[in-house]
């Protein structure tokens, strides 16, 4: 019906803001480190001038401060010309992500690198945990899809794990595989070491506001909005394979071409 769709676009309009605000605290949590070190070398590289200044208006200039100037001058030159590359191409990465969470723009495009991009934004959400996350994904895999979906996807995916498969665990891995298929298609399998899905409510994660933390902050609605992006979107399926302490896998099956006219209208 026509307030299902609507209600579907304003569910998805709300994960492409909280997706935002996580990128924002990537960006934030990532360049910290490429700046943080060219400001110091730049800050090191004044001091350095300074004396190097003070020393030639004294006359007390020799040749081997001079060679030791130029070395600690090239070695500056190099970190930060290697830094400031670092936050230069983080900037491009997150702008991609960027356009490609806030739109449903099609477009072709590599998977892993894709993943890999996303999964920067999501690194401060594993700050202060010990949980990790492996990518097998072979590079050259190309799609002609929709990756904001499919990152929303995947990052919807880390945040049930998160929330529910490590839920009162120190320790988690996350490994995140792809392969192609025949046919034109791709096989992208996400897997958690975590507590796992019982098997009497496994049919019922997909249905709209179906959760176990109910009272303590879940929605029911993350899983819920997987399933449409991969079926309505993305043109693919998703099923889950689960077991109580065993961890759980979702499996997708996705075009490789996705379909010219979504079923599933997505908020411009």
């Amino acid at each position: 019906t026509a307030d299902l769709r609507q209600a579907m676009a304003q569910l998805i309009q709300t994960e492409k803001l909280a997706a935002l605000g996580s990128l924002v605290a990537g960006v934030a949590h990532e360049l910290n480190t490429p700046l943080g070190n060219a400001r110091a070398v730049a800050g090191a590289l004044g001091e350095d001038l300074r004396a190097f200044a003070a020393a030639v208006d004294a006359g007390a200039l020799r040749r081997s401060r001079v060679d030791a100037f130029l070395h600690r001058g090239r070695e500056a030159v190099e970190l930060l010309e290697r830094n400031t590359a670092r936050a230069a191409d983080l900037i491009g990465h997150f702008k991609q992500v960027a356009v490609d969470q806030t739109s449903a723009r099609r477009r072709r495009f590599d998977l892993r690198q894709t993943v890999e991009e996303l999964l920067v934004t999501l690194r401060p959400q594993f700050k202060r945990t010990a949980h990790r996350i492996a990518l097998d994904i072979p590079p050259g895999l190309e799609l002609d899809s929709y990756p904001g979906p499919l990152e929303q996807v995947l990052a919807n995916l880390v945040g049930n794990s998160l929330a529910h498969g490590f839920a009162g665990r120190d320790t988690g891995a996350i490994r995140i595989r792809a392969a192609a298929l025949d046919a034109g298609r791709v096989r992208l399998d996400y897997a958690d070491d975590g507590i796992g899905v019982p098997e009497t409510i496994q049919n019922r994660i997909f249905d709209p506001f179906f959760t176990t933390k109910l009272g303590s902050g879940g929605s029911g609605l993350g899983l819920y909005i997987v399933y449409n992006l991969v079926t309505g979107v993305l043109g693919g399926t998703i099923r889950v394979h689960s077991a109580p302490q065993a961890g759980t896998t979702f499996t997708l099956t996705l075009p490789r071409s996705a379909p010219d006219r979504p079923t599933l209208e997505l908020p411009s």
